[in-house]
């Protein structure tokens, strides 16, 4: 049975506003399971809505999705993320390398987390939706040069906070 043009319509907006949105709550909370689910629920409400209204559906959808997140933290959800399970199922087979390298990558999340939020989120928009500083610019409102010298400083910030939790390869886990 084929979509109807709002359905087209919202499943082309998800495809394009699902990716930044996670970057952007994932930034603020350092839970990417979470994050998903705040997106989701954003999406959700979306359908509930008479869309046809609102003027700017990204700004719409994450505010939505930030409140949800709110929410959920004032509840004191827990997550039902099992690292330790997860690290085991990396494709290499090799469970030793896939434990060691979800080690570092909870301490990288870990030192996320102890970053400002602007830190935080100037780093997901760079390292994990490899968007480029012009890009980040036009998203927060600023120019290039402020993004490239945030994105040093918070760089260096975390290089600093890893160094302190005893991560021995700064620049492989920060990389």
């Amino acid at each position: 049975m084929p979509e109807s043009p709002t359905q087209e319509r919202d499943a082309a907006l998800y495809r394009r506003l699902s990716r930044p949105m996670w970057a952007v709550l994932y930034a603020r909370c350092c839970d990417a399971e979470i994050a998903l689910d705040a997106v989701q629920e954003a999406f959700l409400r979306w359908r509930e809505q008479d869309s046809s209204r609102i003027e700017d559906p990204a700004g719409w959808l994450l505010r939505v999705a930030t409140n949800w997140m709110t929410d959920q933290f004032r509840r004191r959800r827990p997550t039902h993320l099992c690292h330790e399970a997860e690290s085991l199922m990396h494709p290499d087979g090799d469970a030793l390398a896939a434990v060691l390298r979800n080690e570092t990558q909870e301490q990288v999340r870990a030192a996320l987390a102890g970053l400002k939020l602007e830190d935080r989120e100037v780093l997901v928009l760079r390292y994990s939706l490899d968007w480029t500083s012009a890009r980040i610019a036009d998203a927060l409102g600023t120019t290039i040069q402020a993004v490239d010298m945030r994105l040093s400083r918070a760089r260096r910030r975390l290089a600093d906070v890893l160094k302190e939790k005893g991560v021995v390869d700064v620049q492989s886990a920060v990389s």
